[in-house]
């Protein structure tokens, strides 16, 4: 596989999983003895040391490495939703030769105050005609949210995109009050994480919803942004 594998514990965590089973399977690998061998591109079997035998194992990578797309394992074959087991992320590690550092971590939130002005309103974004907090300014404070908490994770060069947005606005809220967003990770597989999003005012719950961000190359992305105007 040309490709570089580089799962991150986070993203094992994102799957269903056994759990314990993320620790345990980093135990396993740090005590060594996993094989393996790729069959065909991004397709790997392993053997897996357990107690006195071994687990076989079979990974799928997806194509860009950051993610598992398909396992199997001996110890949850008659599973119903088939998880994570601790042989998988034992295999998982070996594969890509160790754990890959990450700043992401499920449950991880940022919030951020600001004061609903002028420019904030429905009537300024012309998505209404009132003195109100426009639901598109919220959806922008919640994003900013969800983009200042992945700034630690990011290698240089790279940024995030929002993919998705599903956002209910429950509240209105006038010119001059303050109001906060809060982004909170709940899921990251590979490049793409998702939020758990919600806005509030000084007199209660204004919005919530869910948010997807995919981290990319930023000089990459443009290029191909432009690329798709070009053609």
């Amino acid at each position: 596989m040309e490709t570089k594998i580089g799962v991150t514990l986070v993203t094992l965590e994102s799957h269903n999983h056994v759990a314990g089973d993320i620790e345990r399977g980093v135990k396993i690998y740090n005590q060594g003895g996993v094989e393996f061998e790729e069959r065909e591109s991004g397709a790997y079997w392993a053997r897996v040391p357990h107690k006195n035998d071994f687990k076989m194992v079979t990974v799928q990578f997806t194509r860009d490495g950051q993610d598992i797309e398909h396992y199997t394992c001996h110890c949850t074959i008659d599973y119903k939703d088939s998880p994570v087991c601790r042989h998988v992320v034992a295999a998982v590690l070996a594969i890509q030769g160790g754990v890959i550092e990450s700043n992401l971590t499920l449950g991880k939130t940022y919030s951020f105050e600001f004061c609903v002005t002028e420019q904030y309103t429905a009537k300024s974004a012309g998505s209404g005609s009132l003195d109100i907090l426009a639901t598109p300014s919220m959806i922008a404070m919640m994003e900013h949210a969800a983009c200042a908490l992945l700034e630690d994770a990011l290698d240089a060069g790279q940024t995030s995109v929002g993919t998705s947005a599903n956002v209910a606005h429950t509240a209105a809220s006038p010119v001059g009050i303050m109001a906060a967003a809060e982004a909170k990770i709940t899921s990251a597989r590979g490049r793409a994480i998702t939020f758990e999003v919600s806005a509030r005012d000084e007199a209660g719950e204004i919005g919530k919803g869910t948010h997807t961000r995919v981290i990319v190359d930023e000089k990459r992305f443009i290029e191909k942004t432009n690329g798709r105007i070009k053609s």
